[in-house]
């Protein structure tokens, strides 16, 4: 593939082809914008390091990425892109999102500005590491019974997993089902064991990502968004906070949300429920690093039929500390936000050092003191105020576009 050939779409190129082109810099104007100036040189470094460092015999570790961290398509072969695919989504595209159970959909990859500086750090530390996308609508279960699946198809033992944000409850549900113990050892970052309320800001069209997505969709508003596809995704529900973390109150039983437009599926509430209670509890396998010092949802309640968010630094911006921690697998901590870590050496580091010996000098073990200090507060009613003016996707610089999927409101979009 030439320089002097036109640019090819990104969306259309499988993540080897994607990392031949940073070998070689060939497009490197467009995968710059791709993935930022900076992150485009490290990566164009380390894709060449990994080609001379990469062992065909080493250890398989599957990368399992965050919710909304895969891409979702056809299934059907040369399949347009849905998610996260720009022209799609402003002419309503989003919509075909909403059936996560009629094999219309399927995942095609994983987003490579979060994953893909991992991997090659993987390789370059002797791995095998294997992309794993998967269709994050769907239900915990479904997904790990697809991830064995895969292993067993491949027929992989002793395999490594490293597993970012809903990856980690995809992993534990995989532990679950996993009879013939294939799966060696887990490392998790940043998973919400007990759960986030970003799901629930989801649920109610006020998650900055939801207001993002909908001020390009020139066809629907956020609140039609959620009500006619976010509340119908299992993936969401399976991540609500526990009921022992909102103070008195369950957020599986729909008697606790406001009751409007956008109340919650009692169906997909009750099987969240039931879904949550068979995740795998932790053992000698389980390992995970937790985030911590961003403004994060750590406390709601309901007020006049809407729920009020109360904001702290304990959590990494998406996960309350609290939420994050999986009892019995030992912690390490990271001064760092939710979907900057995969991207962060120091964090790659440590994962590398728990991946080959279950141990790491590069994070502390020792858990960050409890911040009780009250950011703000903000409720659904004012939220619902932010993002509502429509944006061309076309008149968004590259950084804003980088930005759409960061779960704060950039300045475009207020």
């Amino acid at each position: 593939m030439s320089a002097s050939q036109p640019p090819p779409n990104l969306g259309d190129l499988h993540d080897e082809q994607i990392v031949t082109l940073l070998r070689t810099g060939t497009h490197a104007m467009l995968l710059s914008a791709y993935f930022g100036e900076q992150e485009y040189r490290e990566l164009c470094h380390y894709a060449k390091l990994a080609a001379t460092r990469a062992d065909k015999n080493g250890r398989v570790v599957y990368v399992l990425p965050g919710i909304m961290g895969s891409k979702l398509g056809g299934a059907k072969p040369n399949a347009h892109l849905v998610w996260l695919h720009p022209a799609t989504i402003a002419n309503g595209g989003l919509m075909h999102l909403a059936s996560p159970d009629d094999g219309v959909m399927s995942a095609s990859g994983v987003m490579l500005p979060g994953y893909l500086k991992m991997k090659l750090m993987l390789e370059i530390a002797g791995f095998r590491p294997v992309l794993f996308p998967f269709d994050w609508r769907c239900d915990l279960f479904q997904l790990g019974r697809a991830l064995l699946e895969h292993i067993e198809k491949h027929q992989h033992r002793d395999v490594l997993i490293a597993a970012h944000s809903m990856g980690g409850l995809v992993a534990r549900a995989a532990l679950t089902l996993d009879q013939h113990k294939r799966i060696a050892r887990v490392v998790q970052l940043g998973a919400p064991n007990s759960g986030s309320f970003a799901p629930v800001q989801a649920l109610r069209a006020v998650y900055p990502t939801v207001r993002k997505i909908a001020a390009i969709d020139q066809r629907h508003t956020a609140e039609e968004l959620a009500q006619k596809v976010f509340l119908l995704l299992p993936g969401l529900y399976q991540m609500l906070p526990s009921p022992e973390r909102c103070e008195g109150f369950d957020l599986f039983d729909a008697s606790a949300w406001p009751q409007d437009e956008l109340a919650p599926n009692e169906k997909l509430l009750a099987s969240a429920r039931e879904c949550r209670s068979r995740l795998a509890a932790a053992d000698e396998r389980c390992l995970m690093i937790a985030g911590f010092g961003r403004e994060t949802i750590t406390q709601l309640r309901r007020v006049d039929n809407n729920f009020e968010y109360t904001i702290t630094r304990n959590g990494d911006g998406t996960v309350p500390l609290a939420l994050a921690h999986w009892s019995g697998a030992r912690t390490w901590y990271a001064n760092e936000s939710h979907g900057a870590m995969t991207n962060n050496d120091t964090v790659v580091a440590a994962l590398i050092d728990l991946l080959q010996t279950e141990d790491t000098s590069h994070l502390t073990s020792v858990a960050p003191a409890v911040d009780n200090e009250i950011i703000r507060v903000a409720n659904d009613r004012e939220l619902r105020l932010q993002a509502v003016r429509k944006v061309q996707w076309d008149s968004l610089s590259l950084d804003s576009r980088r930005r759409i999927l960061e779960p704060i409101l950039s300045p475009e979009f207020l």
